[in-house]
């Protein structure tokens, strides 16, 4: 195995995490917030945000980071066109991530509001359709790298 297929695994692995982590988070996490109670809704966000860095920004971190040196490091079969969209794919998610969703988890945070909750839930599905798209799209790869 080449430095390339090295790289085009972790990517995909980080990828495939994160496809797992933002199902739960949109399927069984955010749902589940709508029964928080008002008195227990700060504690509840802190402990939230305590636990994302292992379960959100490292692992995007990774993946974003992988994409990039898939440009580069691409291996022989993965056309340069599938490394550059999957770049995109995942900078456009981080792009909207930073403008649109954290924005909106800060005023959650700040304050139990069922109508920003509903919003979350109603939008989050872009961000879910991006990063399995992103993962789909590695997965492809990989057959092309290996087959």
């Amino acid at each position: 195995m080449n430095t390339s297929e090295i790289v085009l695994l972790a990517t995909l692995t980080a990828a495939m995490f994160n496809v797992g982590v933002i199902w739960l988070t949109q399927v069984v996490v955010y749902p589940v917030w709508a029964l928080v109670g008002e008195s227990e809704w700060s504690a509840y966000h802190e402990a939230h945000k305590r636990r994302l860095p292992g379960t959100a920004f490292i692992p995007h971190g990774l993946a974003i980071l992988g994409a990039l040196l898939l440009i580069v490091l691409r291996p022989l079969y993965v056309p340069g066109w599938a490394a550059w969209l999957a770049f995109a794919i995942e900078a456009v998610m981080l792009a909207a991530t930073a403008a649109y969703w954290a924005p909106l988890q800060v005023r959650l945070s700040r304050r139990r509001d069922p109508r920003l909750l509903r919003l979350l839930l109603a939008t989050h599905w872009i961000r879910v359709g991006l990063i399995t798209v992103f993962g789909a799209l590695l997965c492809w790869m990989v057959t092309l790298a290996f087959s």
